[in-house]
């Protein structure tokens, strides 16, 4: 899994803001190709994705909620395991083409996307830092069933994993305030300004003065904010369990898990 922070470019404007991606899902492998395609607005996304050391291999990818997508691999005729991918950064207008390489000698990647309606615009994704978590979420009491909730970045830290959030919005999530603590310290102040589709730009404060700490992705539904999270962990982070609320609805459960778990094949 990389988290990779995004600029666009369409004829001779400057470099954009592009949001988040959070592209493969191998611990120890990068990726350095990604040609992927939709003929549905969408849905659904395939093509071939390549891994470091490795020839090109079959990608397919199901729309979940949003710009998270259900990803599958496919080598020797079988179909595995891909992990969640977020492909896209705008509220409601789905990525429809991805075509981007790394950049020699870096883990960055390069190249173009295509948004639905759009013709492709150039794509710089810059390899962060950071913790992203697959989220389920639960309403209607404790028998009902869990259901998909996308895939959150909650921290910025290289190795060092949140394990506590518990942040609000006042203005119907255009900013969050409250406070988060890493593995190892104890809490830290947190201002989160809305950036574009669930990305928030993140300050954190401790002791003194405001520092700018990288980009959380928080929610995951088209055109609905979230405004409270309010989550912690057991086991260093590694997974996150709480309530959280979207506008115009009441809490509901969440549990979250690392999504850094396939190795190399």
């Amino acid at each position: 899994m990389s988290i990779y922070q995004v600029q666009n470019k369409w004829g001779d404007s400057p470099l954009q803001q592009g949001g988040i991606f959070v592209l493969g899902s191998r611990s120890n492998q990068d990726l350095v190709d990604i040609n992927i395609n939709s003929t549905d607005g969408g849905k659904t996304l395939t093509g071939t994705i390549t891994y470091k050391g490795e020839g090109p291999i079959g990608f397919k990818g199901v729309q979940v909620i949003g710009n998270n997508y259900k990803v599958e691999y496919e080598w020797s005729n079988t179909w595995n395991d891909g992990g969640n991918w977020v492909i896209g950064a705008r509220d409601g207008q789905n990525v429809v083409a991805l075509k981007v390489s790394a950049v020699e000698n870096t883990k960055d990647l390069k190249g173009e996307v295509t948004y639905e309606g759009e013709g492709p615009i150039v794509f710089q994704g810059k390899e962060t830092a950071g913790s992203a978590y697959e989220v389920q979420n639960q309403w209607g009491g404790p028998n009902s069933p869990w259901n998909p909730g996308g895939v959150f970045v909650l921290g910025s830290r290289d190795k060092q994993q949140p394990i506590a959030l518990d942040i609000k919005s006042n203005d119907e999530g255009q900013t969050f305030t409250g406070t988060m603590t890493y593995e190892g310290e104890g809490p830290i102040d947190l201002e989160a300004t809305f950036v574009m589709g669930n990305v928030y730009s993140v300050q954190n404060k401790w002791g003194g003065p405001w520092h700018s700490t990288g980009y959380f992705i928080i929610g995951a539904r088209e055109n609905q904010r979230a405004v409270e999270l309010k989550v912690s962990s057991e086991n260093e982070g590694q997974t996150l369990t709480g309530k959280m609320t979207y506008k115009g609805e009441g809490p509901i459960e969440v549990t979250a898990s690392t999504v850094d778990k396939l190795t190399t094949v």
